[in-house]
């Protein structure tokens, strides 16, 4: 069904400017802005499929000055009672949260206290929404697709999976792809940092950093472990408090391998980026439970090979709707 909606709503866009007489007079020029546009159209289509009109539905959702397709196709999805879940958990107990797209600022700003040179701000656009998983994956998740545990902290079902290099993250991702469970990839860089700011443009998700080593911060020790609070080990998932997106442990507790090889940051505005083509490195996030708090910030930026497996390193994974 909402594929021939859909089909009809271009129908509709393509021929808005010619549409005057006969069944398409209810697609006009509703708002008096001169031109026949999104909102019309959307109107019309849903008076001719026989549906209660709901102009409201369709408003710039992701914050970028205008009213898309993706917008659209949203409105329909509300119009058609089709509209995507927030939360999607497969048969392996891995829970994924609907993340909007949307603009933010890449990267710290300068007076950020913490920050390195490399955070060079830049704004990033994510332009179609995505799920991603509330948790990093944990050892019990990783036990079920690849029949192993490689973890230093093992015996700990619900702490994050580690000692795995990005190489068997890959391994995993197509293993689990292999099961019928839908598929997966890791995050890239940019959907990683926007996933754990959440909206906020702050050190942590939640507020300002205040402690750079490994004193208390009142921010971070609610969200994260680090080596303040860790007892120098990995922890439950889940067991700190969540962003506004419902995701948990951005901060700290493993770092997690993104898709990306490490680049310099653009100047200029980019959208839905996804690093260098080839490189030395791959991108890690989010700090470890043995990090200073200035190392579990949104936007740190840490590096490792592709190879490498250390304890401190895990992932979460991005499901493709």
């Amino acid at each position: 069904m909402l594929r021939r909606i859909c089909i009809t709503l271009c129908s509709f866009l393509l021929c808005a400017p010619l549409a005057q007489t006969g069944s398409s007079q209810v697609l006009g020029d509703r708002d008096g802005d001169g031109r026949v546009g999104l909102a019309e159209a959307l109107f019309a289509l849903q008076v001719t499929a026989g549906m209660r009109p709901q102009p409201e539905v369709l408003a710039d959702r992701d914050g970028d000055g205008r009213v898309g397709l993706a917008e659209a196709l949203y409105a329909l999805q509300v119009t058609a009672g089709m509209t995507p879940p927030n939360t999607h958990t497969n048969t392996l107990g891995m829970t994924f949260n609907l993340i909007p797209g949307g603009t933010f600022m890449m990267g710290s700003p300068l007076d950020e206290l913490g920050r390195y040179s490399v955070e060079r701000q830049h704004q990033v656009t994510i332009s179609t929404s995505y799920y991603m998983q509330t948790t990093e994956v944990t050892q019990a998740q990783w036990e079920a697709v690849m029949a192993s545990n490689p973890s230093y902290f093992s015996g700990c079902a619900d702490c994050p999976v580690e000692v795995v290099s990005w190489h068997d993250a890959q391994a995993f991702i197509s293993a689990l792809n292999a099961m019928g469970q839908g598929s997966y990839r890791l995050p890239t860089e940019a959907e990683w940092e926007y996933a754990s700011r959440a909206g906020s443009d702050t050190a942590f998700a939640n507020g300002d950093i205040t402690e750079i080593l490994c004193l208390h911060d009142p921010n971070l020790n609610v969200m994260g472990w680090y080596c303040y609070n860790s007892g120098n080990r990995t922890h439950p998932v889940a067991q700190k408090d969540p962003n506004a997106w419902g995701l948990y442990d951005m901060h700290g507790n493993v770092w997690e391998w993104c898709q990306d090889w490490v680049g310099p940051y653009p100047s200029e505005p980019v959208t839905d980026p996804t690093g260098p083509s080839s490189g030395e490195n791959k991108v890690i996030r989010g700090g470890a439970f043995d990090d200073q708090a200035r190392h579990c910030r949104s936007a740190i930026l840490y590096r490792d090979g592709p190879n490498t497996r250390l304890l401190r390193i895990g992932f979460r994974l991005v499901k493709i709707p």
